[in-house]
């Protein structure tokens, strides 16, 4: 049987979560299935319940669980050896002012970037370029810190001159387009701060990313998620660098909601293929 939670894909049986709790009758069906086909948004218990089943799963969310938030997935660029910009972890405020005390201590030359562990979409990052920049984000952060949600890192900045290339995984697509600064001396770029979607800019850098994207598909297993790359603009022969992994994202720039849909239930199905059930079980509603 294959089972699908997800809203908008029917199944041999699907059932709809909403804000329903995990309970026994859902537990059951998870148990009872050969396959689960998961909404974009699940929950980790709910990823921990499929993996307690023998049942195969899509998407692969395994690194998700194993390396979460951007200490975790720092970490995973270093034990994969994926190039990134260098990522230091910091569990709270007080551990980064007991390592860095003084007033030209830092753990990276000025400008850099502060970014809060758990948010995404350039939400919670902050552009440091001196001192009093420095004093405000870590109020700010102190601020915000609370049990189970503290955290977070600190980044070099890459001189990518604003432009961020995304690189979407849908199955075992990618798809590439860039995120270029609208305004000249941006340094957030995202398409929610008004950021410039680009799929035509330096098709050359765009194929280094997709082989990029591969190695990590290959070495984790990850079949959706956006993966944001920069290339240091200041070098002729530019490599690309692990940004982020954004395994909630818009679809704007893949062309809207609908083709993201056809998209994923292209690699739905031939996901469903390759366990050797009839792909046109999973119907997209």
């Amino acid at each position: 049987m294959i089972l699908s939670l997800h809203p908008c894909f029917d199944a041999d049986r699907q059932i709809v979560l909403g804000d329903r709790p995990l309970d026994a009758s859902i537990r059951d069906a998870i148990r009872q299935a050969d396959a689960v086909i998961l909404p974009q948004a699940c929950t980790q218990s709910l990823y921990e319940v499929c993996l307690t089943s023998a049942a195969h799963v899509f998407p692969n969310y395994d690194a998700r669980v194993r390396y979460p938030g951007k200490i975790g997935q720092a970490r995973m660029f270093r034990d994969l050896g994926l190039r990134h910009p260098r990522t230091w972890p910091w569990e709270s405020v007080q551990q980064f002012r007991g390592a860095h005390p003084g007033p030209a201590d830092t753990p990276h030359p000025m400008p850099f970037f502060i970014k809060e562990d758990r948010r995404h979409e350039a939400e919670g990052i902050f552009w440091v370029e001196n001192r009093e920049g420095l004093r405000e984000a870590l109020n700010d952060l102190i601020r915000r810190e609370k049990p189970g949600s503290r955290g977070f890192v600190t980044q070099e900045v890459i001189p990518c001159e604003g432009n961020v290339l995304r690189a979407v995984i849908v199955g075992k697509y990618v798809i590439t387009y860039w995120k270029r600064p609208r305004e000249p001396g941006q340094q957030i770029t995202t398409i929610s701060r008004g950021a410039v979607i680009d799929p035509d800019w330096r098709p050359d850098l765009q194929n280094k990313g997709r082989v990029s994207a591969g190695e990590l598909q290959a070495k984790t297993g990850i079949n959706l998620a956006a993966v944001d790359f920069v290339f240091p603009m200041d070098e002729i022969n530019s490599e690309p660098l692990f940004l982020e992994i954004n395994y909630y994202f818009g679809r704007r720039g893949l062309g809207g909601t609908e083709t993201y849909y056809r998209l994923l239930h292209e690699a739905v199905q031939e996901w469903v293929r390759e366990l050797g059930r009839d792909p046109e079980s999973v119907r997209l509603l």
